[in-house]
């Protein structure tokens, strides 16, 4: 018999949140956020475009499931 254990995996539920899931907000939020570290409206479209395009964020309410396309 072999000495290693398997482990069982632990549910994802109870894993740590930043570990499993991408930060969950509005769009309002995000661009406030993002607003108050920018340097000008630039700064906060481009920085709030990548951030969705990337997936580092992830966007709910009332367009959530909206296409965002970007020029």
């Amino acid at each position: 018999m072999s000495a290693a254990t398997v482990m069982p995996a632990v549910p994802t539920s109870i894993q740590p949140e930043m570990e499993t899931s991408v930060p969950e907000v509005t769009l309002w939020e995000l661009i406030w956020a993002v607003s108050e570290v920018a340097d000008d409206e630039r700064e906060v479209v481009a920085t709030v475009a990548h951030m969705l395009t990337s997936g580092s964020v992830r966007v709910i309410g009332d367009i959530r499931n909206r296409a965002i396309r970007f020029a």
